[in-house]
């Protein structure tokens, strides 16, 4: 293979940076009708009446529904679990549960005479108690979210190895720990959004342009609520500008807007404002975590015990896949004979909880890394050491955990060299060099602090992905599957693959995604699945192909298949180079001769080919940080001075984008650490309504940072890859949270809480 490998810049990105990408808000169709939602202001309230006299009358307004005039029934559960008490969003209903919570929807013949209309409407509401913060939602006496429902409690389970509550109890050596993660919105710089058509004919149609990573799932849902056949429904994820989550899943905007495009028989549109984004789109990461590990005198982990309290919001838009997540990985990369683990999940009044980028496994790397780092400090060791005592060994592998995995299955790690990642990212990393600086640093007002983590991300997760690979007659090839891209190079990852196996230069390929019309089934993008699953369904489409053309070519050339040579888009005898043919000559003979003639080929006709790869099994990465912070004293500021990243992410297609995936994760992970939350009173009431009040990284926060690599290829797919799209921003927030503790240490002061703000590390100046 020549393709697969090469740091090949992204074939998509000229088309953007010059302005011709093709996003929801840029589609334009005759007759369009803009959308606008009116949002509740309270976290719980019934809404007794919503007086929509005044915005009916106003110029443009086609219409306006309410809970008096509609009546859908709940959002459907998209992961059922037996430990769930499952509420799902009801579209337009006369209860509200968080703010930002759609009430009613107007339709007008622009954005600004629907946002118009928006502020003429009254809404009376009959203000609830609610429960806003997660650690009150359980407590004894607290407001229901849900009336309907005897406690907040949405759900309830336990991960068990052996018997780690007797380990503890002998363990030699114990430690313990308490934090807390907070809120955080996934941020895409393209908002959500959606445009619906409604073809009212004989044969009923739907056409929906959604930003959306799971057009399949959409459609699947459309078509059960509007009773049509899957054919009858077409989903199409144009340009999408970033999603980390938010546009997984399904939400009563897509329905509604959907639904007001059937009523009217126009087609409408709606696209999210920030302060939408951030009150109504899903959140996540809150977690309250006790843990406990038990060691041996020597640093061996015994035992680890953890209980936390996970939120989800309002509702459970994506089941409670998020702490289950993280309840499995919390051993991670070491050796945990004993392990327990206890979460319960509760709803609260507020924006509900769904994946964002890494889903529950930051959580699961703070909790093992932290005890680690504890349980050195307490044992006199390097927290570089006690890892290395603890490591999955490299020859233990297929290793199996004993846990039941997020899919209900063993959770069996497929490959890995986790003491071989962390000697590389220490070495690398210039690990020894910075403690020796640390200890020589004599400054009172200033402190340096150095921080590591390592962490695993299961990826690659099925239950499938399609492709479909064609050869044209003039020799280009496409490409269409049921993956989705919001930004991360699917089209030069996916041409690379399929330009090895045919021999065609890259440029030729022709990638097509996210149209439920181009793949009959598909599953989406999300959980860092594309490269294993969608990659390796074009490479299995590929190699079909292939098998046609050298089957069609054989005969044409009097050669068998093992005596030709695929290159350059022509298929040739070896040895013999001007004896060949094109791949687009072979494509046009493949269509068969005129009507009425004999078809000869010895293949069906057409070369072209469908494959769907089912994996057998996550497949699991891991990412190593080591992170170095200066915190100044009297005014808080914390700055990054050193940032270095070893991960294995299996064979990599393409090293540039697997560069740029890991960088955008470890800036992803410096918010979680340091800037991001989502912050509400106890009424409920969101208090970072902006990005004036809601801080991400930008440039100047981003300090440089390095990425070593370091495969090891997966049995679990033919091209031996992993996921990579998230690995940046799980141990991150740990290491980087780690570095600040180290670094105030000395000063009496103790991290429970991501982000770390200034104002938690600031000491004030004695002699002012």
């Amino acid at each position: 293979m020549t393709a697969i490998g090469k740091p090949v810049k992204r074939l998509v990105d000229p088309r953007l940076l010059r302005g011709h990408g093709r996003y929801v808000a840029d589609i334009h169709r005759p007759g369009l009708l803009h959308a606008a939602f009116v949002r509740s202001v309270h976290a719980h309230a019934e809404i007794i009446g919503v007086d929509i006299s005044r915005a009916r009358g106003l110029a443009g307004v086609v219409a306006i529904w309410t809970p008096d005039e509609v009546a859908f029934s709940p959002l459907p559960l998209l992961f059922a679990h037996p430990k769930l008490d499952p509420v799902t969003q009801t579209p337009l209903g006369h209860m509200v549960h968080h703010v930002g919570e759609p009430v009613a929807i107007v339709v007008a013949t622009s954005r600004y005479r629907a946002e118009d209309a928006i502020a003429a409407i009254r809404v009376e509401y009959r203000v609830l108690s609610g429960v806003a913060f997660l650690h009150e939602a359980l407590s004894k006496g607290a407001p229901r979210v849900h009336r309907d429902r005897p406690h907040n409690l949405a759900g309830e389970f336990e991960q068990r190895v052996g018997d780690a509550q007797a380990a503890l109890r002998e363990a030699p050596v114990v430690v313990h720990d308490h934090f807390e993660v907070g809120r955080i919105s996934c941020m895409p710089i393209e908002t959500r959004g959606l445009l619906a058509e409604w073809d009212g004919g004989l044969d009923k149609h739907l056409t929906v342009y959604a930003a959306t990573q799971t057009p399949h799932m959409m459609r699947h849902i459309y078509g059960q609520y509007f009773g049509l056949e899957a054919e009858n429904v077409r989903v199409v994820a144009p340009d999408v500008g970033g999603a980390f989550g938010a546009k997984e899943p399904f939400y009563v905007e897509d329905l509604v807007v959907a639904w007001a495009a059937r009523e009217l028989s126009r087609p409408v549109v709606w696209i999210e404002d920030r302060l939408e984004h951030l009150s109504a789109a899903v959140h996540e990461r809150e977690q309250i975590h006790e843990s406990a590990m038990g060691l041996t005198r020597d640093g061996r982990i015994l035992a680890v015990h953890d209980q936390f309290l996970a939120g989800t919001g309002a509702y459970v838009p994506w089941g409670i896949i998020v702490p289950i997540i993280t309840s499995t990985l919390i051993p991670g990369t070491f050796q945990v004979p004993h392990y327990l683990c206890h979460a319960k999940v509760a709803y609260t009044n507020t924006t509900p909880l769904a994946p964002y980028r890494g889903a529950g496994r930051p959580q699961a790397a703070m909790v093992i890394n932290r005890l680690l780092d504890a349980a050195a400090l307490k044992l006199g060791l390097d927290p570089a050491e006690i890892r290395r005592r603890n490591f999955i060994p490299t020859d233990a592998f297929p290793y199996e955990t004993g846990l039941i995995s997020r899919e209900g299955s063993p959770m069996v790690i497929d490959s890995g060299d986790y003491p071989d990642l962390w000697e590389t990212l220490l070495q690398e990393g210039q690990y020894s060099y910075w403690r020796q600086r640390q200890k020589a640093l004599d400054e009172d007002d200033r402190a340096i602090g150095i921080g590591v983590a390592i962490a695993l991300e299961n990826t690659g997760m099925g239950p499938f992905e399609g492709a479909v690979v064609s050869v044209k007659e003039n020799g280009t090839v496409t490409v269409a599957t049921g993956a989705a891209s919001q930004g991360q190079g699917h089209e030069t990852s996916l041409a690379q693959i399929v330009a090895d196996v045919l021999g065609v230069r890259m440029d030729s390929v022709r990638v097509h995604e996210g149209d439920t019309d181009a793949v009959p089934l598909g599953t989406g993008t999300f959980a860092s699945r594309t490269a294993a699953i969608a990659g390796s369904a074009a490479h299995g489409a590929s190699l079909l192909v292939k098998q046609k053309i050298l089957a069609m070519a054989g005969q044409l050339l009097e050669a068998s298949a093992d005596d030709l040579d695929l290159k350059d888009g022509r298929v040739h005898v070896k040895g013999v180079p001007e004896k060949s043919l094109t791949l687009g000559d072979l494509a046009f003979m493949a269509q068969g001769p005129f009507p009425g003639s004999t078809y000869s080929w010895p293949i069906e006709p057409g070369l072209s080919a469908t494959h769907y790869f089912v994996p057998a099994g996550a497949v699991y990465s891991a990412s190593a940080h080591l992170v170095v912070v200066e915190v100044e004293k009297h005014t808080g500021q914390i700055k990054i001075l050193h940032y270095v990243s070893a991960h294995d992410c299996g064979r990599e297609i393409n090293p540039l984008i697997v560069k740029g995936q890991i960088i955008g994760g470890i800036v992803a992970g410096i918010g979680t650490a340091l800037y991001e939350e989502v912050l509400y009173d106890r009424e409920g009431q969101l208090l970072t309504n902006s990005l004036m009040d809601y801080l991400i990284p930008g440039a100047v926060e981003m300090p440089d940072i390095i990425s070593l690599s370091q495969g090891t290829p997966t049995p679990l797919n033919p091209l031996g890859v992993k996921g990579v799209g998230e690995s940046g921003a799980i141990p991150s927030p740990q290491a980087v949270s780690a570095a600040v503790q180290d670094a105030v240490r000395g000063w009496g002061i103790a991290i429970r809480r991501v982000p770390v703000h200034s104002q938690d590390v600031y000491l004030r100046d004695p002699r002012s």
